[in-house]
């Protein structure tokens, strides 16, 4: 468990509290130091004040959820910042407790917070599951029968399946399989959101958790992005539907 606080009294409460009920505590001074701990060890919840120097609770939120999205986040705040938690939870933010909180309220929040994050790995492995039964069951032929075509095209988007290779007007792509099976996917539905999961099963041939396909897709996501050189308002953007997946804009006219 991180904690997270400017004031050395606070913290130092908290990780007295959480450690004296049998939780492991790492503590941090501000935003940008939680931010190096998390990228140098695994945490179950982020237990983080919403008024600080440099970088603000919030804020810390936004970038930890999308560093690491199955993170439990509860915010701290006083009655004057009430409306950035609100905000908070609508960001992904697990809970909120207001200043000076009760140790009974900060120990049984925290363990609904890890219970509903339990529940969401639960349901990720499910979710993971079924579809590998539902491959076994109902073979995707909607796929196969994308396969079978030598090229395909849209707009000024074409394809060459057998050789692997994509252009863009007259522009040749430098793709890697894995990038051109992710495009193709994407431009067979212009427009349609297609989720994390069945873009990895496409793009990479396997099945993975939710989790595991967001950041993985996430990644390729961004390399395709560079390598088409299109801006948002442009069209054949690649655009994010945060906790779904990833659309392929359709070209403007």
């Amino acid at each position: 468990m991180l904690i997270v606080d400017d004031e050395a009294a606070i913290r130092n409460f908290l990780v007295r509290v959480l450690q004296l009920s049998g939780y492991e505590v790492t503590a941090a001074c501000d935003g940008l130091e939680a931010l190096e701990k998390l990228e140098g060890a695994a945490f179950d919840v982020l237990l983080t004040d919403i008024k600080m120097d440099r970088l603000d609770g919030v804020e810390l939120l936004r970038a930890a959820k999308e560093r690491y999205p199955d993170l439990a986040v509860i915010l701290l705040t006083g009655h004057a910042t009430v409306p950035s938690a609100i905000t908070a939870l609508r960001q992904g933010a697990h809970d909120y407790l207001l200043k000076p909180a009760k140790n009974e309220d900060i120990l049984s929040t925290i363990a609904a917070a890890l219970q509903n994050r339990a529940h969401q790995q639960r349901r990720d492995r499910l979710e993971q599951i079924a579809v590998q039964l539902l491959d076994v069951v109902q073979p995707d032929t909607q796929t196969a029968a994308q396969t079978t075509k030598t090229s395909i095209a849209y707009g000024e988007l074409a394809f060459d399946v057998g050789g692997f290779r994509a252009s863009l007007g007259s522009r040749m792509l430098d793709l890697t399989p894995t990038e051109f099976r992710l495009l193709i996917e994407l431009a067979h539905a212009p427009g349609e959101t297609i989720g994390y999961i069945a873009l990895v099963q496409s793009a990479c041939g396997y099945t993975c958790s939710r989790h595991e396909a967001r950041e993985i897709i996430g990644a390729h996501v961004l390399n395709l992005r560079k390598k088409l050189g299109i801006e948002p308002e442009t069209g054949l953007y690649i655009e994010s539907v945060r906790g779904v997946g990833y659309r392929l804009i359709p070209q403007t006219e």
